[in-house]
């Protein structure tokens, strides 16, 4: 493998790791409305708490499961730009899957972070 293309998959590595440090925060952080009303709130086990979430809650479940696809949706452009650096027929060009790499990166840390922000809103306005 040339000098070039070992920087390049060294780069897409590291956004990989990215990627799935993002995913694994927002895979964790679903439950975040659900114990947050059960532990710092004490809303007790036997009660619903359907009642008590408010529309930002599932804005912020929303955006989090948007960025969980977003990540896969990297993941799978990264796979097919790997297969393109290495040599091999993808049905895009390298162009179209940069494209691709660099909107889902940004709408993944994008729905993330919206995600995270609507749950503190939430948090605030419940507590």
């Amino acid at each position: 493998m040339s000098d070039t293309h070992k920087w390049r998959m060294d780069v897409n590595d590291r956004y990989q790791k990215v990627v799935d440090a993002i995913l694994n925060l927002a895979t964790a952080s679903l439950i975040l409305p659900i114990l947050f009303l059960r532990s710092f709130i004490g809303v007790p086990d036997g009660t619903p708490i359907l009642p008590k979430l408010s529309c930002l809650a599932f804005i912020a479940w929303a955006l989090l499961l948007c960025a969980i696809i977003f990540g896969i949706l990297f993941y799978y452009a990264s796979a097919k730009w790997v297969k393109l650096a290495l040599g091999q027929r993808v049905w895009l060009s390298a162009t179209a899957l940069e494209r691709v790499l660099d909107w889902a990166f940004w709408l993944m840390v994008f729905s993330f972070l919206s995600g995270l922000i609507c749950f503190i809103v939430f948090a605030v306005h419940v507590a």
